[in-house]
Protein backbone atom coordinates (compact mmCIF):
# COMPACT_ATOMS: atom_id res chain seq x y z
CA UNK A 1 0.00 0.00 0.00
CA UNK A 2 2.96 2.31 0.63
CA UNK A 3 3.71 2.41 -3.10
CA UNK A 4 0.10 3.31 -3.90
CA UNK A 5 0.10 6.14 -1.35
CA UNK A 6 3.37 7.40 -2.80
CA UNK A 7 1.92 7.49 -6.31
CA UNK A 8 -1.21 9.25 -5.06
CA UNK A 9 0.91 11.92 -3.39
CA UNK A 10 2.77 12.55 -6.64
CA UNK A 11 -0.52 13.05 -8.49
CA UNK A 12 -1.77 15.51 -5.85
CA UNK A 13 1.51 17.44 -5.86
CA UNK A 14 1.32 17.59 -9.66
CA UNK A 15 -2.18 19.10 -9.42
CA UNK A 16 -0.92 21.82 -7.09
CA UNK A 17 2.02 22.58 -9.36
CA UNK A 18 -0.23 22.87 -12.39
CA UNK A 19 -2.63 25.16 -10.52
CA UNK A 20 0.28 27.46 -9.75
CA UNK A 21 1.32 27.37 -13.41
CA UNK A 22 -2.24 28.32 -14.51
CA UNK A 23 -2.81 25.03 -16.32
CA UNK A 24 -6.35 24.53 -14.96
CA UNK A 25 -7.61 28.09 -14.88
CA UNK A 26 -6.67 31.02 -17.05
CA UNK A 27 -8.44 34.27 -16.26
CA UNK A 28 -10.14 35.03 -19.59
CA UNK A 29 -11.50 38.56 -19.36
CA UNK A 30 -11.58 39.57 -23.02
CA UNK A 31 -15.30 38.88 -23.45
CA UNK A 32 -16.01 41.17 -20.49
CA UNK A 33 -13.62 43.89 -21.63
CA UNK A 34 -15.18 43.88 -25.10
CA UNK A 35 -18.42 45.32 -23.68
CA UNK A 36 -16.61 48.68 -23.34
CA UNK A 37 -16.85 50.47 -26.69
CA UNK A 38 -15.40 53.77 -25.48
CA UNK A 39 -12.54 55.08 -27.66
CA UNK A 40 -11.05 57.50 -25.13
CA UNK A 41 -9.55 57.16 -21.70
CA UNK A 42 -10.28 54.12 -19.55
CA UNK A 43 -9.55 53.85 -15.81
CA UNK A 44 -8.77 50.63 -13.98
CA UNK A 45 -9.38 50.19 -10.25
CA UNK A 46 -9.54 47.11 -8.10
CA UNK A 47 -8.54 45.07 -5.09
CA UNK A 48 -8.00 41.45 -4.19
CA UNK A 49 -5.53 38.61 -4.27
CA UNK A 50 -6.00 38.07 -8.01
CA UNK A 51 -6.22 41.77 -8.91
CA UNK A 52 -2.65 42.01 -10.24
CA UNK A 53 -3.23 39.29 -12.83
CA UNK A 54 -6.64 40.73 -13.69
CA UNK A 55 -5.11 44.18 -14.19
CA UNK A 56 -2.36 42.66 -16.34
CA UNK A 57 -5.08 41.27 -18.62
CA UNK A 58 -6.65 44.74 -18.78
CA UNK A 59 -3.33 46.27 -19.80
CA UNK A 60 -2.85 43.66 -22.52
CA UNK A 61 -6.34 44.32 -23.89
CA UNK A 62 -6.66 48.12 -23.63
CA UNK A 63 -3.00 49.18 -23.88
CA UNK A 64 -2.51 52.93 -24.13
CA UNK A 65 -6.25 53.59 -23.69
CA UNK A 66 -5.73 53.16 -19.94
CA UNK A 67 -5.33 56.69 -18.60
CA UNK A 68 -4.47 55.58 -15.07
CA UNK A 69 -5.33 52.93 -12.55
CA UNK A 70 -4.69 51.50 -9.15
CA UNK A 71 -5.21 48.17 -7.48
CA UNK A 72 -4.54 46.94 -3.94
CA UNK A 73 -2.96 43.51 -3.55
CA UNK A 74 -1.02 41.55 -0.90
CA UNK A 75 2.15 41.59 -3.01
CA UNK A 76 3.47 44.93 -4.24
CA UNK A 77 6.52 43.42 -5.97
CA UNK A 78 4.62 42.52 -9.14
CA UNK A 79 4.83 45.55 -11.43
CA UNK A 80 2.41 46.66 -14.11
CA UNK A 81 2.89 49.15 -16.93
CA UNK A 82 -0.07 51.51 -16.56
CA UNK A 83 -1.82 50.44 -13.36
CA UNK A 84 -0.26 51.23 -9.99
CA UNK A 85 0.03 48.37 -7.49
CA UNK A 86 -0.44 49.36 -3.85
CA UNK A 87 0.01 47.02 -0.92
CA UNK A 88 -2.58 45.88 1.58
CA UNK A 89 -2.75 43.18 4.22
CA UNK A 90 -4.72 39.95 4.51
CA UNK A 91 -6.47 38.34 6.40
CA UNK A 92 -6.37 41.33 8.75
CA UNK A 93 -6.16 44.94 7.53
CA UNK A 94 -3.20 47.09 8.54
CA UNK A 95 -1.97 50.64 8.01
CA UNK A 96 -0.98 49.72 4.44
CA UNK A 97 -4.54 48.58 3.70
CA UNK A 98 -6.01 51.81 5.00
CA UNK A 99 -3.51 54.23 3.43
CA UNK A 100 -3.79 52.41 0.07
CA UNK A 101 -7.58 52.52 0.32
CA UNK A 102 -7.53 56.29 0.81
CA UNK A 103 -5.31 56.60 -2.27
CA UNK A 104 -7.69 54.50 -4.38
CA UNK A 105 -10.70 56.46 -3.11
CA UNK A 106 -9.08 59.79 -4.02
CA UNK A 107 -8.19 58.51 -7.48
CA UNK A 108 -11.76 57.32 -8.01
CA UNK A 109 -13.09 60.76 -7.00
CA UNK A 110 -10.90 62.42 -9.63
CA UNK A 111 -12.14 60.37 -12.61
CA UNK A 112 -14.13 62.46 -15.15
CA UNK A 113 -17.73 61.30 -15.50
CA UNK A 114 -17.38 60.72 -19.24
CA UNK A 115 -14.61 58.14 -18.79
CA UNK A 116 -15.54 54.48 -18.17
CA UNK A 117 -14.15 52.68 -15.13
CA UNK A 118 -13.31 49.01 -14.77
CA UNK A 119 -13.27 47.67 -11.21
CA UNK A 120 -11.43 44.35 -10.85
CA UNK A 121 -12.45 42.55 -7.67
CA UNK A 122 -11.34 39.26 -6.19
CA UNK A 123 -11.21 37.58 -2.80
CA UNK A 124 -9.36 39.25 0.03
CA UNK A 125 -10.60 42.72 -0.85
CA UNK A 126 -12.52 43.04 2.44
CA UNK A 127 -9.17 43.33 4.21
CA UNK A 128 -7.05 44.86 1.44
CA UNK A 129 -9.51 47.65 0.56
CA UNK A 130 -11.14 49.15 3.63
CA UNK A 131 -11.41 52.40 5.54
CA UNK A 132 -12.74 52.04 9.10
CA UNK A 133 -15.94 53.92 9.78
CA UNK A 134 -15.58 57.19 11.69
CA UNK A 135 -14.53 56.71 15.30
CA UNK A 136 -13.17 53.16 14.89
CA UNK A 137 -9.43 52.70 15.49
CA UNK A 138 -7.28 50.27 13.50
CA UNK A 139 -6.62 47.93 16.44
CA UNK A 140 -10.37 47.73 17.13
CA UNK A 141 -10.96 47.04 13.45
CA UNK A 142 -8.33 44.29 13.35
CA UNK A 143 -9.75 42.71 16.50
CA UNK A 144 -13.28 42.39 15.13
CA UNK A 145 -11.88 40.82 11.94
CA UNK A 146 -10.01 38.25 14.02
CA UNK A 147 -13.06 37.52 16.19
CA UNK A 148 -15.27 37.02 13.14
CA UNK A 149 -12.82 34.74 11.32
CA UNK A 150 -12.42 32.54 14.40
CA UNK A 151 -16.10 32.46 15.34
CA UNK A 152 -17.42 29.80 12.97
CA UNK A 153 -19.55 32.37 11.12
CA UNK A 154 -19.94 31.91 7.36
CA UNK A 155 -18.29 34.29 4.91
CA UNK A 156 -21.74 35.70 4.14
CA UNK A 157 -22.28 36.55 7.82
CA UNK A 158 -18.74 37.85 8.26
CA UNK A 159 -19.03 40.20 5.31
CA UNK A 160 -22.41 41.54 6.38
CA UNK A 161 -20.69 42.77 9.54
CA UNK A 162 -17.60 44.03 7.70
CA UNK A 163 -19.74 45.94 5.18
CA UNK A 164 -21.16 47.99 8.05
CA UNK A 165 -17.78 48.90 9.50
CA UNK A 166 -16.06 50.16 6.33
CA UNK A 167 -16.44 53.37 4.34
CA UNK A 168 -15.54 51.58 1.08
CA UNK A 169 -17.69 48.42 1.25
CA UNK A 170 -21.36 47.67 0.68
CA UNK A 171 -21.76 49.71 -2.50
CA UNK A 172 -19.90 52.84 -1.38
CA UNK A 173 -17.63 52.81 -4.46
CA UNK A 174 -20.65 52.26 -6.68
CA UNK A 175 -22.30 55.24 -5.04
CA UNK A 176 -19.18 57.38 -5.54
CA UNK A 177 -19.16 56.43 -9.25
CA UNK A 178 -22.94 56.44 -9.66
CA UNK A 179 -22.82 58.66 -12.75
CA UNK A 180 -19.97 56.80 -14.46
CA UNK A 181 -20.02 53.88 -16.84
CA UNK A 182 -18.74 51.27 -14.39
CA UNK A 183 -17.93 47.67 -15.27
CA UNK A 184 -17.27 45.45 -12.24
CA UNK A 185 -15.52 42.17 -13.04
CA UNK A 186 -15.73 39.93 -10.00
CA UNK A 187 -13.73 36.73 -9.57
CA UNK A 188 -15.78 34.80 -7.03
CA UNK A 189 -14.26 33.25 -3.93
CA UNK A 190 -17.51 32.64 -2.04
CA UNK A 191 -20.18 29.92 -2.21
CA UNK A 192 -23.16 31.17 -4.19
CA UNK A 193 -21.10 33.75 -6.16
CA UNK A 194 -23.09 36.67 -4.74
CA UNK A 195 -21.46 39.98 -5.78
CA UNK A 196 -22.83 41.59 -2.62
CA UNK A 197 -20.61 39.27 -0.57
CA UNK A 198 -17.46 38.89 -2.70
CA UNK A 199 -14.88 41.33 -1.35
CA UNK A 200 -17.70 42.93 0.69
CA UNK A 201 -19.30 44.26 -2.51
CA UNK A 202 -17.76 47.74 -2.87
CA UNK A 203 -19.44 48.48 -6.23
CA UNK A 204 -22.89 46.89 -5.83
CA UNK A 205 -25.88 47.91 -3.70
CA UNK A 206 -26.14 46.22 -0.31
CA UNK A 207 -29.36 44.53 0.78
CA UNK A 208 -28.10 43.82 4.31
CA UNK A 209 -28.60 46.12 7.29
CA UNK A 210 -27.00 47.31 10.50
CA UNK A 211 -29.59 45.27 12.37
CA UNK A 212 -28.43 42.09 10.66
CA UNK A 213 -24.83 42.94 11.53
CA UNK A 214 -25.87 43.34 15.17
CA UNK A 215 -27.77 40.04 15.14
CA UNK A 216 -24.77 38.17 13.73
CA UNK A 217 -22.47 39.58 16.40
CA UNK A 218 -24.99 38.56 19.07
CA UNK A 219 -25.52 35.10 17.54
CA UNK A 220 -21.82 34.30 17.74
CA UNK A 221 -21.45 35.91 21.18
CA UNK A 222 -19.15 38.63 19.91
CA UNK A 223 -21.16 41.74 20.81
CA UNK A 224 -19.58 42.03 24.25
CA UNK A 225 -16.11 41.22 22.83
CA UNK A 226 -15.94 44.04 20.29
CA UNK A 227 -14.91 47.59 21.17
CA UNK A 228 -17.25 50.22 22.55
CA UNK A 229 -16.65 52.34 19.42
CA UNK A 230 -17.89 49.58 17.13
CA UNK A 231 -20.95 48.96 19.30
CA UNK A 232 -21.78 52.68 19.19
CA UNK A 233 -21.36 52.77 15.40
CA UNK A 234 -23.68 49.80 14.84
CA UNK A 235 -26.22 51.09 17.35
CA UNK A 236 -26.32 54.46 15.57
CA UNK A 237 -26.91 52.66 12.30
CA UNK A 238 -29.80 50.65 13.72
CA UNK A 239 -31.42 53.83 15.03
CA UNK A 240 -30.98 55.75 11.79
CA UNK A 241 -28.27 58.08 13.09
CA UNK A 242 -25.71 56.64 10.65
CA UNK A 243 -26.59 56.16 6.99
CA UNK A 244 -27.22 52.64 5.72
CA UNK A 245 -25.29 51.42 2.71
CA UNK A 246 -27.01 52.13 -0.66
CA UNK A 247 -29.88 49.68 -1.19
CA UNK A 248 -30.83 47.83 -4.40
CA UNK A 249 -34.17 49.61 -4.71
CA UNK A 250 -32.70 53.06 -4.20
CA UNK A 251 -29.48 52.87 -6.21
CA UNK A 252 -30.24 54.29 -9.65
CA UNK A 253 -26.95 53.37 -11.28
CA UNK A 254 -28.10 52.84 -14.84
CA UNK A 255 -24.62 52.76 -16.39
CA UNK A 256 -23.26 50.05 -14.10
CA UNK A 257 -22.82 46.38 -15.02
CA UNK A 258 -21.44 43.43 -13.08
CA UNK A 259 -19.80 40.28 -14.46
CA UNK A 260 -19.18 37.43 -11.99
CA UNK A 261 -16.72 34.66 -12.86
CA UNK A 262 -17.35 31.35 -10.98
CA UNK A 263 -13.66 30.52 -10.89
CA UNK A 264 -13.75 27.70 -8.33
CA UNK A 265 -16.23 25.64 -10.35
CA UNK A 266 -14.19 26.11 -13.55
CA UNK A 267 -11.03 25.06 -11.71
CA UNK A 268 -12.67 21.99 -10.15
CA UNK A 269 -14.21 20.79 -13.40
CA UNK A 270 -10.86 21.12 -15.17
CA UNK A 271 -9.09 19.17 -12.44
CA UNK A 272 -11.77 16.49 -12.71
CA UNK A 273 -11.22 16.23 -16.47
CA UNK A 274 -7.46 15.98 -15.93
CA UNK A 275 -7.86 13.13 -13.43
CA UNK A 276 -10.28 11.35 -15.75
CA UNK A 277 -7.62 11.44 -18.48
CA UNK A 278 -5.22 9.84 -16.01
CA UNK A 279 -7.60 6.90 -15.58
CA UNK A 280 -9.60 7.85 -12.50
CA UNK A 281 -13.36 7.57 -12.24
CA UNK A 282 -14.32 11.04 -11.09
CA UNK A 283 -16.98 12.87 -9.15
CA UNK A 284 -16.91 16.68 -8.86
CA UNK A 285 -19.18 18.34 -6.32
CA UNK A 286 -21.96 20.22 -8.15
CA UNK A 287 -21.87 23.33 -5.96
CA UNK A 288 -19.53 24.99 -3.53
CA UNK A 289 -19.93 23.85 0.04
CA UNK A 290 -20.48 26.34 2.86
CA UNK A 291 -20.09 24.16 5.93
CA UNK A 292 -18.12 23.77 9.11
CA UNK A 293 -14.78 22.00 8.76
CA UNK A 294 -16.00 18.89 10.57
CA UNK A 295 -19.15 18.69 8.45
CA UNK A 296 -17.40 18.87 5.10
CA UNK A 297 -14.64 16.55 6.33
CA UNK A 298 -17.30 14.01 7.29
CA UNK A 299 -18.94 14.30 3.84
CA UNK A 300 -15.62 13.84 2.05
CA UNK A 301 -14.46 10.89 4.15
CA UNK A 302 -17.85 9.16 4.05
CA UNK A 303 -17.80 9.22 0.25
CA UNK A 304 -14.24 7.92 0.12
CA UNK A 305 -15.01 5.05 2.49
CA UNK A 306 -18.21 4.29 0.55
CA UNK A 307 -16.10 3.78 -2.57
CA UNK A 308 -13.86 1.34 -0.71
CA UNK A 309 -16.89 -0.57 0.61
CA UNK A 310 -18.51 -0.47 -2.85
CA UNK A 311 -21.56 1.38 -1.48
CA UNK A 312 -21.07 4.28 -3.88
CA UNK A 313 -21.60 3.96 -7.63
CA UNK A 314 -18.01 4.96 -8.33
CA UNK A 315 -15.38 2.30 -8.74
CA UNK A 316 -11.70 2.37 -7.90
CA UNK A 317 -9.51 4.03 -8.92
CA UNK A 318 -11.64 7.04 -8.04
CA UNK A 319 -11.11 10.77 -7.60
CA UNK A 320 -13.40 13.12 -5.69
CA UNK A 321 -13.14 16.89 -6.17
CA UNK A 322 -14.69 19.43 -3.78
CA UNK A 323 -14.60 23.21 -3.59
CA UNK A 324 -16.01 25.77 -1.21
CA UNK A 325 -15.33 27.60 2.00
CA UNK A 326 -15.49 25.98 5.42
CA UNK A 327 -15.70 27.63 8.83
CA UNK A 328 -13.79 26.90 12.02
CA UNK A 329 -14.88 27.73 15.55
CA UNK A 330 -11.50 28.33 17.16
CA UNK A 331 -11.46 27.38 20.84
CA UNK A 332 -7.81 26.33 21.24
CA UNK A 333 -4.68 28.45 21.25
CA UNK A 334 -2.82 26.58 18.49
CA UNK A 335 -1.90 27.66 14.98
CA UNK A 336 -3.52 26.65 11.72
CA UNK A 337 -5.99 27.36 8.95
CA UNK A 338 -9.19 25.73 7.79
CA UNK A 339 -7.48 23.59 5.12
CA UNK A 340 -4.87 22.28 7.52
CA UNK A 341 -7.57 21.55 10.08
CA UNK A 342 -9.75 19.83 7.47
CA UNK A 343 -6.82 17.66 6.41
CA UNK A 344 -6.11 16.66 10.03
CA UNK A 345 -9.78 15.90 10.60
CA UNK A 346 -9.85 13.76 7.47
CA UNK A 347 -6.60 11.96 8.30
CA UNK A 348 -8.13 10.76 11.57
CA UNK A 349 -11.31 9.63 9.79
CA UNK A 350 -9.56 7.63 7.05
CA UNK A 351 -6.91 6.16 9.34
CA UNK A 352 -6.10 2.57 8.39
CA UNK A 353 -8.25 2.58 5.26
CA UNK A 354 -6.90 1.15 2.02
CA UNK A 355 -4.95 3.62 -0.18
CA UNK A 356 -6.78 6.94 0.35
CA UNK A 357 -5.01 10.31 -0.01
CA UNK A 358 -6.38 13.82 0.36
CA UNK A 359 -5.25 17.28 -0.69
CA UNK A 360 -6.79 20.28 1.06
CA UNK A 361 -5.54 23.49 -0.53
CA UNK A 362 -6.18 27.22 -0.14
CA UNK A 363 -5.96 28.27 -3.77
CA UNK A 364 -4.52 31.68 -2.87
CA UNK A 365 -1.54 29.89 -1.28
CA UNK A 366 -2.21 31.15 2.25
CA UNK A 367 -4.27 29.11 4.70
CA UNK A 368 -5.29 31.28 7.63
CA UNK A 369 -2.60 33.36 9.36
CA UNK A 370 0.16 30.88 8.43
CA UNK A 371 2.78 30.36 5.72
CA UNK A 372 1.16 27.08 4.66
CA UNK A 373 -1.35 26.63 1.84
CA UNK A 374 -2.85 23.43 3.26
CA UNK A 375 -1.76 19.82 3.55
CA UNK A 376 -1.58 16.43 1.82
CA UNK A 377 -2.48 13.48 4.05
CA UNK A 378 -3.36 9.82 3.59
CA UNK A 379 -4.74 6.80 5.40
CA UNK A 380 -1.35 6.14 7.03
CA UNK A 381 -0.66 9.69 8.26
CA UNK A 382 -2.10 9.42 11.75
CA UNK A 383 -0.86 5.84 12.17
CA UNK A 384 2.65 7.14 11.59
CA UNK A 385 2.00 10.04 13.96
CA UNK A 386 1.01 7.67 16.77
CA UNK A 387 4.23 5.72 16.23
CA UNK A 388 6.05 9.01 16.87
CA UNK A 389 4.06 9.51 20.09
CA UNK A 390 2.00 12.31 18.53
CA UNK A 391 -1.71 12.35 19.32
CA UNK A 392 -3.58 13.88 16.35
CA UNK A 393 -6.76 14.36 18.39
CA UNK A 394 -4.91 16.61 20.82
CA UNK A 395 -3.64 18.81 18.00
CA UNK A 396 -7.16 18.98 16.56
CA UNK A 397 -8.68 19.89 19.93
CA UNK A 398 -6.18 22.73 20.31
CA UNK A 399 -6.71 24.00 16.72
CA UNK A 400 -3.01 23.32 16.19
CA UNK A 401 -3.05 21.61 12.80
CA UNK A 402 -0.09 23.67 11.57
CA UNK A 403 2.36 22.11 14.02
CA UNK A 404 0.95 18.62 13.42
CA UNK A 405 1.58 18.89 9.68
CA UNK A 406 5.01 20.41 10.24
CA UNK A 407 6.04 17.43 12.37
CA UNK A 408 4.56 14.90 9.93
CA UNK A 409 5.96 16.58 6.81
CA UNK A 410 2.44 16.79 5.38
CA UNK A 411 2.34 20.58 5.19
CA UNK A 412 1.95 22.21 1.77
CA UNK A 413 3.71 25.53 1.15
CA UNK A 414 3.42 27.33 -2.18
CA UNK A 415 3.56 31.05 -1.43
CA UNK A 416 1.04 33.42 -3.01
CA UNK A 417 -0.44 31.93 -6.18
CA UNK A 418 -2.14 34.99 -7.68
CA UNK A 419 -5.46 33.12 -7.51
CA UNK A 420 -8.27 33.10 -5.00
CA UNK A 421 -10.79 30.45 -6.03
CA UNK A 422 -12.07 29.20 -2.68
CA UNK A 423 -10.61 26.08 -1.08
CA UNK A 424 -10.02 22.88 -3.02
CA UNK A 425 -10.04 19.26 -1.85
CA UNK A 426 -9.05 16.33 -4.02
CA UNK A 427 -9.36 12.76 -2.75
CA UNK A 428 -7.80 9.77 -4.51
CA UNK A 429 -9.04 6.26 -3.74
CA UNK A 430 -6.97 3.42 -5.18
CA UNK A 431 -4.39 3.86 -7.92
CA UNK A 432 -4.40 3.63 -11.69
CA UNK A 433 -2.32 0.93 -13.37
Amino acid sequence: MKDKLGKQKLVLEEIVEQIIQEQFFNINLEDHFSTIKHKGNIWVLGAGKASVEMARKAEEYFGSSIKDGMIIAPDKSKKLSRVQVFKGSHPYPDNNSISSSYELWELAKSIPEGDPVIFLLSGGASSLFCIPAHGIELDEYQHVYELLLNSGASIHQINIVRKHLSETAGGRVGQLLSNHHLLSIVLSDVPGNDPEIIGSGPTVPDSSTFKQAFQILKQFKLWDEISHSIRIHISKGMHGDSAENPKPGDANWGHHSVRVIPGAKILSDNIGAYLQEKGYNIKVRDEAYDLGVREISKEICSEAISILSKKLDLKEPAALVYFGESTVNVTGDGKGGRNQELALNAAISIEGQHAVSLLSFATDGIDGPTDAAGAIVNSATTLEARKKKLEPEEYLLNNDSYHFHEKMNTSLKTGLTGYNLMDLQVVLVGETQ
